[in-house]
């Protein structure tokens, strides 16, 4: 009996053992409880919160259909690393800061005949991300009065041009060539069509008289006289007559009233420019002039001021004196305070249109 009985717990332990054994074989690894996907309503519960009632018992939180799946681990790739500003900056300036400086040019005196042997002195400036600032160069026209500048990078050229015995006449000395710029402002070279550039021979020199005054004169409503060989200002004669009318009461800015200035030439004729092309004109022109130049402020214009600067040619006192001049002028903001005038300029008061003693040879322009 003793013997059966240690037989059948031998054999019921050998059953236990083999069934433990199955047992954890065959269990499946725990997966973690997939994340609800959120809805509107209210935020996703954790694993633990989708599970358990809430303290009061109520029913757990509900879960949706929709269920995130298990992140899967990514290779082993850097992200992307973002440009820096000013590796981007770096990178437009040399895509749109350094372009080919090409100049086609041709030098002519002012009888239209070409200026031989002119030094053409060039500095391009440089900015492309990598190298900033500029770059010389020096050449010279051929017996046609033709040059060429090629062979460069960068995004601007300004050139001078110089000979002994005449004065550069002309405004248009530099050129843009970036593509940062609107391309209405961009050179665009053209073998065919050369850039004129017109230099001044020199005639000889005349004596000029110069303008330099400045006047604070009260309102009186009759017109005033300036006599540019002696800077009186008179009731008559001179060469410049200026008529001014105001609306009566304060005037300025914030209350705008009107007004008007009319710039008459004495026994002769007036002609606008600009004060870039009056300093590179050496003669007065000869014709062109008209007989008065007015100014009208009206306070329903936006552009109402109550101040004007002007640049003009005056031929007076029936061709004997040619002057070119800027005038600058401020109405009196009060009937009781007092007009401003600034005159500065040349005048020939030897019956001829030379300017010549106005032209800078000694330094580039």
């Amino acid at each position: 009996m003793k013997i059966r009985r240690s037989i059948l717990w031998f054999v019921t332990l050998v059953a236990l053992l083999m069934v433990l054994l199955i047992w954890f074989v065959k269990k499946p690894a725990e997966m973690p409880l997939p994340t609800a996907a959120a809805t509107n309503a209210m935020p996703s519960p954790t694993a633990e919160e989708a599970i358990k009632p809430n303290q009061r018992g109520a029913s757990p939180a509900r879960r949706t259909n929709v269920l995130t799946p298990p992140a899967v681990a990514s290779p082993n790739v850097p992200a992307p690393l973002t440009q820096t500003k000013a590796a981007q900056m770096k990178e437009g300036l040399a895509t749109l800061n350094d372009e080919n400086v090409v100049l086609y040019g041709k030098v002519i005196d002012q009888f239209d005949s070409p200026v031989a042997n002119a030094n053409i002195t060039g500095s391009i400036q440089i900015n492309n991300g990598t190298q900033v600032g500029t770059r010389r160069i020096s050449i010279n026209t051929d017996v046609n009065g033709s040059f060429k500048i090629d062979g460069y990078k960068g995004k601007a050229l300004g050139i001078n041009i110089s000979k002994a015995g005449y004065a550069l006449a002309t405004t248009n000395t530099r050129f843009v060539y970036s593509l940062l710029w609107p391309e209405a402002e961009r050179h665009i070279p053209d073998p065919n069509k050369p850039v004129l550039f017109k230099m001044w021979r020199l005639q000889g020199q005349e004596p000029l008289v110069p303008i330099n005054q400045e006047y604070k004169l009260p309102f009186t409503g009759t017109p005033l006289f300036f006599d540019f060989t002696t800077g009186k200002v008179s009731d008559s004669g001179g060469d410049l007559e200026v008529i001014i009318t105001r609306a009566p009461g304060p005037l300025s800015k914030r209350n705008p009233s009107d007004w008007s200035i009319d710039f008459k030439p004495v026994n002769g004729g007036i002609l606008e420019s600009d004060d870039a092309a009056s300093r590179v004109i050496y003669e007065a022109p000869a014709e062109g002039y008209q007989s008065s130049y007015p100014v009208q402020m009206n306070h329903e214009n936006p552009a109402w001021f109550d101040n004007i600067q002007k640049v003009f040619f005056l031929k007076s006192r029936g061709g004997q004196v040619y002057s070119k001049f800027s005038v600058e002028f401020g109405i009196n903001d009060e009937p009781s305070a007092s007009m401003w005038f600034q005159f500065r300029g040349v005048a020939n008061a030897n019956g001829s249109r030379n300017w010549e003693a106005t032209a800078d040879t000694t330094k580039p322009q």
